[in-house]
């Protein structure tokens, strides 16, 4: 495939869903790239299509999507020999295997929804670094501390062995955005990550994504 220019690029992405009611178009013609190190942001009223479109670069859209027409390029480094691919023409296990997590990384708009109630952040840290990397045991509660405390989480090594519901808002998306930059991937996505935290919290949350 050839080359781009940008690490990211979607070209005339068209999508609908298939309802009991009939298919619903969802997106209709998205252009959109990116450059390494550069942030684009994707503005819409609910609806417009906004999340469908980032899941459809991570590979994820709902089992009674149809992806009508257009291509999802991805360029990355892969033994020293940049390497595109088209997303849309890979199937499910092969983007877990080698975009999801390690690539591309994705926060989603509800932590509460996103993350296991009933495993401890830790626990879910290290599950995402043993996919990804091949960590294990120590090597990875180490990683997930190293995250938690890059993220701006006090006391990280004891907050491993704590569940979701004793973290606030805003700490719960911190637990979210280190997560996803624990297997250092080169593209990060950010679902409307501030929409249920206070302005005070969505300020801290928007510098920390920029520091990343």
């Amino acid at each position: 495939m050839q080359e781009t220019k940008f690490i990211l690029s979607i070209r005339d992405l068209d999508v609908s869903f298939r309802t009991t009611a009939g298919s619903v178009h969802a997106l209709r013609g998205v252009d959109l790239s990116l450059r390494k190190g550069e942030t684009v942001a994707v503005v819409g009223e609910s609806g417009s299509g906004k999340s469908v479109t980032m899941k459809a670069v991570m590979g994820i859209l709902d089992r009674n999507s149809a992806v009508n027409s257009g291509e999802i390029l991805f360029t990355y480094d892969e033994q020293g020999q940049k390497k595109t691919v088209d997303i849309l023409k890979m199937n499910r296990r092969q983007i877990r295997r080698t975009i999801n997590g390690q690539r591309i990384a994705m926060v989603f708009q509800d932590p509460m929804t996103s993350l296991d109630p009933t495993m401890t952040i830790g626990a879910q840290i290290a599950e995402a670094v043993r996919v990804n990397r091949g960590l294990t045991g120590g090597a990875a509660r180490k990683r997930a501390a190293e995250v938690l405390s890059y993220v701006g989480i006090p006391r990280a090594v004891e907050r491993l062995d704590d569940y979701p519901h004793q973290f606030s808002g805003g700490m719960r998306q911190r637990v979210m955005i280190a997560m996803a930059i624990s297997c250092e991937p080169k593209l990060l996505i950010a679902d409307e990550p501030t929409t249920a935290l206070d302005v005070t919290i969505q300020a801290q949350i928007v510098e920390l994504v920029k520091r990343l």
